[in-house]
């Protein structure tokens, strides 16, 4: 036997159950995956099993992972007083056909631990030092079972995300598991800034009260020069947008240099907002490949007086999106979060992305439509806007968060809803998600038949439309109908708009409806001039010509 194995009793435990459960070493193979050459190591006690592999054993032969290593005499036993004063609370999701509940807790509690076996360290420990400790183990289904754990706050750092993902990204080592929630204490969440801005400043900003925002995301951007790219935007502003925006694929290319981006822009941005004497805004993607650029091109966006970055948190990752959004508090810039949540390593839940975002700092965090999809599809978007703006969010399971959070005195960011909207949906939309939130309209504001500004014309007067019916004490959901129709009248934009699209269809990047069969070109989406058919945004006045059914 090798005497440079960690495991020095390894090999005969496994032979003991091998004969207890009347095995061959190429029976247990085929039932653990395990290949017959590691375990012939394994038996003659050569080498060093991963951990991996001792947790397929203790499956197998149902006995917990201690088993493979038992103590030694000379250890001391490490004690486990408690979790701490204010433990931070976690729920996993574990899917196993072959453990019980106490196993599966134990399986947890190793890998969160970072030790499946005894280790001399322990013997050093100090015995007052608060441990990581398994609150309930319950069964969800069919081979699956929550697991909900206490993470001691004295062992994360404060102010750090990076910190807690660790703490978290351990438990799920070699186990498999989901992360489904997450609680911080008060404690911890008091050293985290939060949104610079948040939903009272965004509204002080832009000078709008009573009604979401509008915000569209400019695509296509490739193929188009800088100068008619920044021409797309100055259309969606003037025409009644408060925000355009970057999509997240569009950084810097020979045909788009992000300076030559940024200075048209700019141009756009301030020329729309002096003709139509409100405060306009453009995010602009400052996304580069290491964190020094992207403040190299924040700061070059702040002397053009471009107070809106961009960031996809997904693609430059959460230190980056914690280090860009302290960047913007210091320089009192905006920060809009925005992307494919999806390719986050760790696979979590849509909701606690946004808790994360919130605690960070991001203003402007970008959500599904709470429109779209089935009954718990829609739970989990309200689940979502509430971590995004309350100050006290209960558990509530049917929205997907299982797990209480308190905010207290933390800034709330502004939810940001996108989908393919187009003003069919605004009614049922506002009726969802409320005044704190700003509408994603790029869509069908790009797609419109008579260009750009007139689509944004279109969105902005169904919005004013439905606020007013709203105060009037209409049922949103139920007079969607009637008062898109009744707003059309006064509004040619509006009209075409409606007739374009289709009732409760979504829109996806630049479609056409059905009445328009031609291939969309860069023409028919940004025209060379203005059309005549459109207007500057006006609240429509009623006549009395007007007003009859």
């Amino acid at each position: 036997m090798s005497e440079n194995t960690a495991f020095p009793h390894l090999a005969p435990t496994l032979k003991k159950l091998l004969e207890a459960h009347n095995l061959t070493a190429s029976e247990l193979s085929r039932q653990s995956g395990i290949s017959v050459a590691t375990l012939s190591r394994m038996l003659s006690g050569q080498g060093n099993p991963t951990f991996e592999n001792i947790c397929r054993l203790a499956h197998i032969f149902s006995v917990p992972l201690s088993h493979f290593a038992p103590t030694t005499p000379d250890e001391k036993p490490t004690q486990s007083p408690s979790t701490g004063r204010d433990p931070l609370l976690a729920m996993f999701e574990v899917t196993s056909p072959d453990l019980t509940e106490k196993q599966v807790a134990n399986l947890m509690l190793s890998a969160a631990r970072g030790r499946s076996m005894p280790s001399w360290l322990g013997a050093y420990a100090a015995p007052d030092t608060p441990q990581i400790e398994v609150i309930s183990s319950t069964p969800a289904g069919p081979q699956r079972f929550h697991v909900t754990m206490a993470f001691p706050s004295e062992h994360i750092e404060a102010g750090s995300l990076s910190s807690i993902l660790s703490m978290l990204s351990a438990a799920l080592t070699g186990t498999h598991a989901q992360v489904l929630d997450v609680t911080l204490p008060t404690s911890l969440l008091r050293t985290f800034n939060g949104p610079a801005f948040g939903v009272r400043g965004l509204r002080d900003t832009f000078n709008k009260h009573g009604r979401p925002l509008l915000m569209a995301s400019l695509r296509p951007s490739t193929g188009l020069s800088p100068k008619m790219y920044a021409r797309s935007a100055f259309e969606c502003l003037l025409g009644g947008l408060d925000i355009t925006a970057d999509p997240a694929q569009l950084t810097h290319t020979p045909a788009m240099p992000w300076r030559e981006r940024f200075r048209f822009l700019a141009e756009a941005t301030l020329t729309a907002g002096q003709q139509t004497v409100e405060y306009k805004a453009h995010a602009l993607n400052i996304m580069a490949g290491t964190v020094e650029e992207m403040q190299e091109r924040a700061l070059w966006a702040k002397d053009l007086d471009m107070a809106t970055l961009l960031v996809d948190p997904s693609v430059i990752g959460w230190s980056a999106t914690a280090s860009m959004a302290k960047w913007a508090r210091n320089n009192d810039m905006l920060l809009v979060a925005t992307g494919s949540r999806p390719l986050f390593g760790l696979h979590l839940p849509e909701h606690l992305q946004a808790k994360f975002l919130r605690l960070i700092g991001a203003d402007i965090v970008s959500t599904a439509s709470p429109l779209r999809g089935n009954v718990s599809g829609r739970r989990l978007v309200t689940g979502t806007l509430a971590h995004l703006r309350d100050k006290e969010v209960p558990a509530n399971p049917e929205e997907h968060h299982p797990l209480p959070q308190i905010y207290g005195g933390l800034t709330g960011s502004m939810p940001a809803p996108g989908g393919g909207h187009n003003p069919w949906h605004f009614p049922r939309l506002a009726d969802a998600v409320g005044d704190d939130a700003i509408l994603q309209v790029g869509a069908s504001t790009i797609s419109h038949p008579w260009g750009s500004a007139a689509g944004a014309t279109a969105a902005r007067t169904a919005l004013e439309a439905t606020i007013q019916a709203r105060n009037e004490g209409h049922t949103l959901s139920v007079d969607n109908r009637t008062i898109l129709q009744r707003a059309a009248k006064f509004s040619p934009e509006l009209k075409e708009s409606l007739r374009h699209f289709q009732e409760g269809s979504f829109q996806f990047g630049v479609i056409h409806g059905s009445g328009d069969k031609n291939t969309p070109t860069e023409g028919t989406v940004i025209p060379p001039k203005p059309s005549d058919n459109v207007t500057l945004f006006r609240r429509p006045e009623p006549t009395p010509e007007n007003d009859t059914e």
